[in-house]
């Protein structure tokens, strides 16, 4: 089968559901106050705020490659907000990504849905607009619960440095849902024929998958559980390691060990005697076929005339090469 019939087969596959998706646990950032208890928050200029530690439960700094798929927040006034997400950078951050800011309703819990990428150390903040009015952040009492602030609203692909002033007690009213990026643990098997076949990668977070490659191949695939899949390997025409990878909206994760089509690439046997004609086929993985002796040649005296497939061809492992010796 042709790679462009396999690409196509793939995405026909994807289009009537048999490449399947299974459902990753996400992994939530941030938190939200109990109905009730987020505070006003109305500063007049608009700022920017960043949870930079927290004394317990969920923090706001992204620990592992990603994509943030959505924001949340709850309210008991009616305001705006947005979120903002800050990235680390030689004593400051830049601001990666924004969204919002969003009319909030209140007494409600809304959900924004974003497609961020991110990185660890990546930080989810908010972003306040003058006389914001919703519930921004709540108190916890506890010490280690900091954030901070910048006295203005800073665009995204700017720096800004959290030089407005600190507070203690308190968290940020966000939460955001991070898909972590998919990774690959081991292909079984690490190796097959050049004709194709079937392989089996384990790994985690295969949710939302959206292709998976042998080589530079989209080939068809099915998501068995949350840590395998199941993917068809696409005919070579040449032998050797190929990468496999697996990608997701949260990023693309390649193997550590390659995939390795094995064959018979079939070698030049004309002119070589029997026994060599026999070690020449079996170092190249093929086996020697059918010997035919022409005008009173033997196994010892005649020499290779003919030869069935022609050489260079690649085919499949143990493939028998017919010869025709003569004087």
């Amino acid at each position: 089968m042709s790679r462009l019939r396999l690409f196509l087969l793939a995405t026909v596959l994807a289009a009537l559901g048999l490449c399947s998706s299974a459902g990753a646990a996400p992994i939530t950032l941030g938190q939200l106050a109990a109905p009730g208890k987020a505070l006003d928050c109305s500063p007049s200029n608009g700022r920017d705020e960043a949870q930079t530690s927290v004394a317990a439960g969920n923090g706001y700094v992204v620990p592992t490659a990603g994509l943030l798929t959505s924001w949340s927040t709850r309210t008991e006034l009616k305001g705006s907000m947005g979120l903002k997400v800050f990235r680390p950078l030689a004593g400051q951050y830049l601001v990666l990504a924004a969204d919002g800011p969003q009319t909030l309703q209140p007494g409600l819990l809304m959900t924004f849905p974003v497609s961020i990428p991110v990185l660890p150390g990546d930080l989810v903040g908010i972003e306040l607009p003058p006389f914001a009015g919703a519930g921004c952040y709540f108190k916890t009492g506890l010490e280690a619960d900091v954030h901070s602030y910048h006295v203005e609203r800073v665009s995204v692909g700017s720096t800004v440095k959290f030089d407005g002033g600190t507070s203690n007690g308190g968290r940020l009213n966000i939460s955001a849902t991070l898909q972590p990026a998919p990774t690959i643990t081991s292909i079984s098997p690490a190796t097959g024929s050049v004709k194709g076949g079937s392989l089996t990668i384990s790994g985690t977070d295969f949710a939302g998958v959206s292709a998976v490659s042998i080589g530079a191949v989209p080939v068809p695939f099915r998501v068995d559980s949350e840590g395998q899949i199941s993917a068809t390997v696409p005919p070579s025409q040449t032998l050797g390691a190929v990468p496999v990878s697996v990608t997701t909206g949260a990023g693309t994760a390649t193997s550590a060990q390659a995939y390795v089509y094995e064959g018979c690439k079939v070698p030049k046997l004309k002119g070589k005697k029997l026994k060599a004609t026999r070690k020449a086929a079996k170092r190249l993985d093929c086996k020697l076929g059918k010997v035919t002796k022409r005008k009173g040649a033997t196994g010892k005296s005649g020499k290779v005339v003919q030869q069935t497939p022609k050489p260079g061809k690649v085919l499949a492992p143990g493939t028998k090469i017919k010869v025709t010796l003569a004087p």
